[in-house]
């Protein structure tokens, strides 16, 4: 084989996407063939493009074999993008540009291979690069054929070079980087920093299916057997006693489906008003969303203890003197209030990339059971003392089981409710004091990993990203939930409980709730991005929300 036998190549055909998957397919496939492997994928896929979405695929062809040895797959999804405020720091006056929240691009580099007798030649390296130059060089283009050359804000006008006539790379770059923002979800860590990927680390809970405990399932089975029940609006007694009721989300189901694309409405709500933000307070930032989201106050008074060095804690505080904190002279402080001066993007929630994924997992399902638990999506589990709804979503990805989100919902025809329209307990009065409802919580856990086993033996945990939890609950509230109350659960018989906690004493627990606080590395899972145009790693830019729901 010589260099010149190797060419780059790209097709959007589906018929050669399959050829690219079947590849990956020799060693992602799992349970498939490689041929079974690219079929599902390429299905999943067309119902990405059905919708009108863009996929690409490039590789590189040892055309003296006829043979496909290293793939680069390119999915082009929508995204939000707000603009830096900058306009303080210049003058008084407003940028008009600030207003709103620009629609832009995001483009997914995926499938990343390279056919194991061809390793260690660079092959890789050069099909992204490529791959990547390809798709920017052809981005350009588009946008100068689609130029109307009467605006006097054109793209061409403002890109040519008056002398050569050429396009100012340096000028196009700038204006497309407000328009495309390329990301990818690396399982090599930081190997895609060469091609200009900066890292966004994000930490994962690992639940082991084992800590379903029969007291747990016990009462799930029995929530679902009611919500199964011919009169719904008369629950038996047990439902009564328990107060909640579940509804699982089965894909199956048309109202089902419309239920899932409401809850991704309404993450799209929660990721505007976010972007929106144009001020924030570097001692109330939250952890778990964007670096310059606030956290809710109330969280912050109940969460900060006294003597702490964070939230309110720097804000209020004073020395043994009596000076402020962080003064020499017993002068106001520096206001740690600031501008939004990092622009920021999220990925747009898409039904459509929901429902690839939904396919490509149901491709891998193959007994009767492992299809029944593949069509279950999630559940809703509905407190009717508390008269509040909490949602769960969860996917296989990447050969593991995943949480996909987890908040709130406020939906009044998800389930019906109860005929009986009495006052609610003066009790509910605890939701306004910040009041978290662990069993609730618990109950979706307990889905989660019941669904997880009964789809395949082969999911040994649960994950759930941090920043695919409940974004109304702070990030210590559910560490508590996770490493001290899942384990002792209410639900769980008393022998199981003294079992835990001697195991815990003696330090002998064969399996416990962990949180890899090691940047997604045991997982597999690390979120970057790559500024359009630049092969610099450094640079500035905000992320907001990107956990597994988004990942591709």
């Amino acid at each position: 084989m010589s260099k010149s036998d190797l060419q780059f190549k790209s097709t959007q055909d589906p018929a050669k996407l399959k050829e690219l998957f079947t590849l990956c397919g020799s060693e992602w496939g799992g349970p498939l063939d490689p041929e079974e492997f690219g079929k599902v994928q390429t299905e999943s896929f067309e119902e990405y493009i059905k919708s009108g979405l863009k996929i690409e695929g490039f590789y590189i062809e040892d055309t003296s074999k006829g043979l496909i040895v290293a793939t680069t797959i390119i999915k082009h999804l929508k995204g939000l993008y707000k603009p830096a405020d900058r306009s303080s720091l210049i003058s008084s006056v407003p940028d008009p540009s600030l207003f709103g929240i620009k629609n832009i691009t995001s483009l997914l580099v995926s499938f990343v291979f390279t056919h194991k007798d061809y390793r260690r030649k660079g092959l890789a390296e050069q099909c992204i690069s490529q791959a990547i130059a390809a798709t920017e060089r052809e981005i350009v283009d588009h946008h100068l054929q689609k130029s109307d050359e009467s605006a006097n804000d054109s793209f061409r006008k403002m890109t040519l070079d008056n002398f050569s006539g050429e396009v100012d790379q340096e000028l196009a770059n700038y204006y497309l980087g407000k328009e495309y923002v390329w990301f990818l979800f690396s399982g090599v860590q930081t190997y895609y920093k060469r091609f200009g990927f900066k890292g966004y680390p994000i930490d994962f809970y690992e639940i082991p299916v084992q800590e379903l405990t029969e007291g747990q399932e016990t009462v799930l089975k029995q929530l679902i057997e009611d919500s199964e029940s011919q009169n719904q609006h008369q629950p038996d007694a047990k439902s009564k006693i328990l107060g909640k009721r579940i509804k699982l989300l089965d894909w199956d189901r048309d109202e089902d489906q419309e239920v899932i694309q409401f809850i991704l409405q309404t993450k799209e709500l929660e990721i505007l008003s976010e972007l929106n933000k144009l001020s924030y307070h570097s001692e109330l930032q939250g952890d778990r969303k964007s670096s310059t989201s606030l956290t809710n106050m109330s969280n912050i008074l109940s969460m900060t203890k006294i003597g702490s060095h964070s939230t309110l804690s720097a804000i209020g505080e004073t020395t043994t003197t009596g000076k402020p904190r962080g003064s020499e002279d017993g002068s106001r402080r520096k206001s740690s209030a600031l501008n939004q001066t990092v622009p920021k993007f999220a990925i747009k929630p898409s039904f459509a990339d929901y429902k690839s994924k939904v396919v490509g997992a149901l491709g891998y399902a193959k007994s009767d059971q492992s299809k029944k638990f593949t069509k279950l999506q999630g559940a809703i589990i509905t407190n009717d003392l508390q008269r509040r709804s909490y949602y769960i979503l969860w996917n296989s990805l990447k050969g593991e089981f995943f949480i996909t989100g987890m908040g709130e919902i406020i939906y009044e025809s998800v389930l019906p409710s109860t005929n009986s329209q009495r006052r609610g307990s003066s009790f509910t009065g605890l939701n306004d004091l910040g009041g978290y409802n662990f069993q609730d919580l618990d109950i979706l856990i307990s889905a989660a990993l019941y669904t997880a086993k009964n789809r395949s033996p082969k999911f040994q945990n649960v994950y759930v990203s941090t920043h695919d939890l409940p974004s109304d609950i702070p990030d210590a509230v559910m560490h508590d939930f996770f490493i001290n109350y899942l384990p002792f659960s209410s639900y769980a018989s008393d022998e199981h409980k003294e079992k835990r906690k001697e195991a815990k004493s003696t330090g002998s627990e064969e399996h416990r709730v962990e949180l890899l606080a090691d940047n997604g590395k045991k997982v597999g899972v690390l979120p970057m991005v790559r500024q359009f145009g630049s092969g610099k790693s450094e640079f500035e830019v905000d992320w907001l929300e990107n956990g597994m729901w988004c990942w591709g």
